[in-house]
């Protein structure tokens, strides 16, 4: 077979089984298998280097640590989140939504919308990322840094196997497509046993751990940890050469479709009482998560209803983050011991 040929079976191969085992969680062949093909790709494109391509499966880890971050601005600020914690929080962002629709109607109304539709999304406890593709091939990888301008973490963005290196049939010219990464939490549990049998302070929760990871300048050191990542959002332009989707839904549904990874649980909400429900519902079956969640995202569906509403210097008033109530419970301190590093440095802990 012409080994292009046989180079392009391959990457589409193995782009197939790390999306159906890294975001779908269903691998259909086992490790040896994959490793076989990897390993045929690494071989042919050793024999033929002029077929080696950025976006190709063997360049998720290559050369050395960076020496540090360059600072990237963003297209569009990256805003926080305002926060609801209760029933009554929620209702109360429901109604200043519906207020702020008046406009949209034809003549404008004084009376508020009946309803409005929401998507519910898992609020995922990692790191905000920025995703830039042009013409379908990632780009580059930032941290939201203070909203406005964060780091540009590239190298270490493109060991995460869950982040394509290339589009499915995604839109054409630059754009940019924004999530979480974080540790699953097997990874992390992993990792906390290492650093036990190693004499090492143990980390203390997945999130700073992802955080602290994705700031890290070795790359390889990135790739063993087994980080994470979900996509909730596209910010583009006309220019873009995409088609626009009058809706967040479907917008989710179309990142789905370019091969990206969209946490699975999201729900179109008809109305506030349904969001009320889905945030109700998943208080208690978060446990049951392989990823830390502490909340849920809510967000206007309706896309034109969003620029109408707008955003204020901090929050977009077409969102806002439902607070799961934090977790309590009483411990018994059984003793201090002190953990000897390497380096011989002492660090005391508690036993609970």
């Amino acid at each position: 077979m012409n080994p292009d040929t046989r180079v392009r079976e391959l990457r589409d191969a193995i782009r197939h089984h790390e999306e159906r085992y890294y975001i779908h969680n269903d691998s259909e062949i086992a490790d040896e298998e994959f490793d076989t093909l990897l390993h045929e790709l690494e071989r042919l494109e050793a024999e033929h280097p002029d077929l080696v391509t950025a976006d190709s499966p063997t360049q998720r880890v290559a050369g050395r640590p960076v020496e540090g971050f360059e600072t990237v601005e963003h297209v569009v600020p990256m805003l926080s989140l305002d926060n609801a914690y209760n029933e009554e929080e929620l209702r109360a962002f429901d109604e200043r939504v519906r207020k702020g629709g008046r406009v949209l109607s034809d003549p404008p109304s004084d009376e508020s919308p009946a309803a409005v539709a929401y998507v519910a999304e898992l609020k995922i406890d990692g790191l905000s990322i920025a995703l830039t593709y042009e013409d379908g091939r990632l780009l580059r990888g930032a941290t939201r840094g203070d909203g406005s301008r964060g780091e540009d973490v590239t190298a270490n963005v493109r060991t995460i196997r869950a982040v394509p290196l290339s589009l499915r049939g995604g839109p054409s010219g630059r754009i940019e497509i924004r999530g979480e990464v974080y540790l699953p939490r097997p990874a992390f549990e992993r990792l906390n046993r290492e650093m036990e049998d190693a004499g090492e302070p143990l980390f203390a929760n997945a999130r700073n751990t992802a955080a602290g990871t994705m700031r890290n300048l070795d790359p390889s050191l990135v790739s063993k940890r087994g980080m994470g990542a979900f996509v909730y959002q596209l910010v583009s332009n006309t220019r873009d050469g995409l088609k626009a989707v009058p809706t967040h839904s479907e917008t989710l549904k179309a990142l789905a479709s370019w091969g990206l990874p969209v946490e699975p649980h999201w729900k179109r909400c008809a109305n506030i009482d349904e969001v009320v429900a889905f945030c109700a519902e998943w208080a208690d079956k978060r446990q049951a998560l392989d990823f830390d969640t502490d909340g849920v995202v809510i967000k206007v569906d309706d896309l034109a209803l969003r620029d109408t509403l707008g955003a204020t210097a901090k929050f977009p008033r077409w969102a806002t983050a439902f607070k799961f109530p934090a977790q309590q419970a009483t411990t018994t301190l059984n003793a201090i011991e002190v953990n000897v590093g390497r380096t011989g440095a002492v660090t005391p802990y508690a036993v609970l």
